[in-house]
């Protein structure tokens, strides 16, 4: 229920161990056009507390994944993400 009211959460990012906040109704419910964004949620989530984020500086030069940018400030800031994103995009790219 907290999840639900507060909209969105922390998700693994399609298989790959690389943990990022994600809008709830956009895991469950599909892509739509929505006014609030996975990085407003990722704001959102920094600014109460719920966890930090890394800065976009902070993340691999190459991101692509599937044809999408993925370099985006909705990654969450931990020793352990931080490790994952770098192993995972070296791996990709």
């Amino acid at each position: 229920r907290e999840e639900a009211e507060r909209g969105y959460s922390i998700f693994e990012f399609d298989g790959t161990g690389c943990l990022q906040i994600d809008r709830i109704d956009a895991v469950y419910g599909g892509w739509y056009d929505y006014d609030v964004t996975d990085e407003d949620c990722a704001a959102e989530a920094q600014r109460t507390g719920f966890c930090k984020i890394i800065p976009v500086d902070e993340l691999p030069e190459n991101m692509m994944y599937d044809g999408a940018d993925m370099r985006a400030p909705i990654w969450i800031d931990t020793p352990e993400n931080r490790q994952a994103i770098r192993r995972f995009w070296k791996e990709e790219n």
